[in-house]
């Protein structure tokens, strides 16, 4: 049976509330095991008072309840782990790499930015609206989940849900912004048994930054490589010039949520960083999202044709 653990802070407020919110919510034909925990919990907590009195209005018993800290245990046994904020669900990434893949902020696993901000300290009227907001995204959730399971299959391979088995054939390239950086993912690249052509630049002395987008994107569009990896400063140059050679969609990412969208959503073939506002190990964690995405095709496919034709249309 499948484990879903619900995360927030401390284990009293919205955890606990989400938890009895889904198993409301959730069918006898929905099987699996679902429970609660806090990232910075002290353990053996009742739940706060505002939110037992939430519970109650909607026929939910928070009594029992006790706070938990997140173990390295329930990580390990859980098939999906759903934390309130984006902010958490990184942290906890970071945390548990080889568990990275199943770890989702409630608002990621339902296609949208949504946090559930802390309500502790509110009066009952917040902690209502803290309710309601758990159960809407939580229905929204539900559709989901079985999805998300289905793909996954059985363990243990549920956990390696979108990890691709297959090394990549990739390219990379900077300007001399972007060189430390892009030394840095490619050696990291190779390390994980990708295959990583480097298009330079070769130092730190100035370049064009234009002249290596050109490079790495016809490596792209001639499908020498299966995707590619720009940097600059910003990211931003890099992604205006790529853009402009016909077949390329490039997407200039600073989080893990953006990366993964780039590719589920818009089949972005070259992923564009900035050396200047991103640390290296955010940009690992923003390249492994973007390599280990698929592009969901059906309704998305219909809109990047579109997409493509603007391109067409222009340039006739």
């Amino acid at each position: 049976m499948k484990k879903i653990v619900l995360v927030c802070t401390g284990n009293t407020c919205r955890s606990p509330l989400a938890k009895v919110l889904l198993e409301n919510l959730s069918t006898e034909e929905e099987e699996f095991i679902i429970d609660s925990a806090g990232i910075s919990a002290f353990p053996g907590q009742r739940a706060a008072e505002m939110a037992r009195r939430a519970a109650r209005e909607r026929g939910l018993d928070l009594s029992a309840h006790r706070s938990q800290q997140l173990s390295k245990r329930m990580v390990r046994e859980a098939d999906l782990i759903l934390t309130m904020t984006g902010s958490q669900a990184h942290r906890l990434r970071l945390s548990y790499r080889d568990e990275s893949k199943i770890i989702f902020s409630l608002g990621e696993f339902t296609g949208s930015s949504e946090n559930v901000e802390d309500p502790i300290g509110g009066d009952l009227e917040v902690y209502r609206q803290t309710r309601e907001q758990l159960k809407k995204i939580l229905q929204a959730a539900l559709e989901r989940i079985p999805v998300f399971f289905s793909q996954a299959g059985d363990l243990p391979v549920s956990k390696n849900y979108y990890r691709r088995r297959i090394r990549m054939n990739l390219a990379i390239g900077s300007d001399h912004a972007g060189y430390p950086l892009k030394e840095n993912l490619t050696s990291w690249l190779k390390e994980a048994g990708h295959n990583v052509v480097d298009f330079g630049t070769d130092g730190p002395d100035s370049v064009d930054y234009p002249d290596y987008a050109r490079k790495v994107a016809r490596a792209v569009v001639l499908q020498e490589v299966e995707l590619g990896i720009l940097i600059c400063g910003t990211g931003i140059g890099m992604s205006m010039a790529a853009n402009k050679v016909k077949g390329i969609r490039a997407a200039r990412c600073q989080d893990c949520y953006s990366a993964r969208m780039a590719r589920r959503h818009n089949n972005a073939n070259i992923l564009t960083l900035g050396e200047r506002v991103l640390g290296n190990g955010l940009a690992r964690e923003i390249v492994s999202a973007f390599l280990e995405e698929n592009f969901a095709g059906d309704r998305h496919q219909r809109r990047v044709d579109k997409i493509m034709q603007l391109e067409k249309e222009m340039r006739d």
